[in-house]
């Protein structure tokens, strides 16, 4: 499976990026103008030509297509998502770090918290990674970070490879028909 996030500021207008999405979510950002329109797709040439489209009536600020590498849920909540990402490039063990870490470590840390979602990790030609979490609050929200500060490393986790991320944004969902994260792999 396959993703796109178009990124948008302003009001979204139609948002038809395409017929054979599997999937997809609108995030509007708290305390902002920006939001995320976060789809799936079956494969890597439909996620890359979705990735080019820009409908019309909304200022589109940048869109990227992304294999989903791994999924995981634990509910159907989705009122609020975080969007944590790694910015590209970045090297092979890096990458496999961090898939390492958030697989082992970080998602049966959270996973049993209340109110926890669906958690897509989405990697990037170039190796980005952006982590889409979705939740029932925001209480949950900070719940999970507080769980994941409270980890310590795995064995073999080399610190040097686990910088953290670049940034993070907290939206509010206004739609979600998700993909059941089976498929994932």
């Amino acid at each position: 499976m396959h993703a796109t996030i178009h990124r948008f500021r302003g009001p979204l207008g139609t948002c038809d990026l395409g017929r054979d999405a599997l999937g997809t979510c609108t995030l509007t950002q708290l305390g902002g103008l920006s939001g995320a329109v976060v789809t799936f797709w079956p494969d890597a040439p439909a996620a890359s030509e979705a990735a080019a489209r820009r409908p019309a009536g909304t200022t589109w600020l940048d869109a990227g297509a992304y294999r989903v590498a791994d999924a995981h849920s634990s509910s159907d909540a989705a009122a609020y998502a975080q969007i944590t990402w790694f910015d590209g490039p970045r090297g092979a063990d890096q990458s496999a770090a961090e898939l390492r870490a958030g697989r082992e470590r970080i998602w049966p840390a959270v996973r049993d918290l209340e109110g926890v979602g669906t958690t897509y990790a989405l990697l990037g030609e170039d190796r980005s990674l952006v982590v889409v979490a979705l939740s029932a609050s925001m209480a949950t929200i900070e719940a999970v970070q507080d769980a994941i500060m409270a980890t310590e490393l795995l064995p073999g986790e080399d610190p040097a490879l686990l910088p953290g991320p670049d940034r993070v944004d907290v939206h509010r969902v206004s739609h979600a028909a998700l993909p059941a994260p089976a498929g994932a792999r």
